[in-house]
């Protein structure tokens, strides 16, 4: 009896088996036809990150920006951010989509400048300046990129 019933339960996993491949296909299909769009996004977001990387190991010859000292700091954050939104303004002049890829962009941007103000905090250093540009950072996140992700989930 316990054959059948294991039978019998084989044949129903297998029909969805079948099902689920047959969406996954759909799925899959979809994926393909998004994925050039989200990995040109993710492209043209790297480049100014990469750029402004790429110049503090150049001209400071490390590459761990939260130990930089203030100034230097400030100069490699102020790059990141001015290539980044520039990415961002030409993704809009192109017609595109802001999307998700967008936003976890500035996420990690903005906990770059977070962890660095934690650190200057602690150490009891002056981060006036860089209190102003995560306040700027924020303002710009609430009132530019949301509203485009939250059009796009309604």
């Amino acid at each position: 009896m316990t054959i059948v019933l294991t039978a019998v339960a084989a044949v129903e996993v297998a029909e969805v088996a079948v099902a689920v491949v047959e969406e996954d296909v759909v799925v899959v299909a979809d994926a393909a036809v998004k994925k050039p769009d989200i990995m040109k996004k993710i492209i043209i977001h790297t480049i100014p990150i990469a750029v402004s990387f790429f110049l503090l190991a150049a001209q400071d010859q490390i590459c761990n920006p939260i130990i930089l000292k203030g100034p230097e700091f400030l100069k490699f954050y102020l790059i990141l951010l001015a290539g980044f939104y520039a990415s961002v303004f030409s993704l809009k002049f192109f017609k595109e989509t802001i999307s998700g890829i967008t936003f976890y962009f500035v996420i990690f941007i903005l906990i770059l400048g977070i962890i660095k103000l934690i650190r200057g905090l602690f150490l009891g250093k002056p981060v006036g300046f860089l209190i102003i540009i995560l306040i700027l950072e924020i303002i710009v996140l609430i009132f530019f990129i949301w509203p485009n992700l939250k059009q796009k989930i309604n």
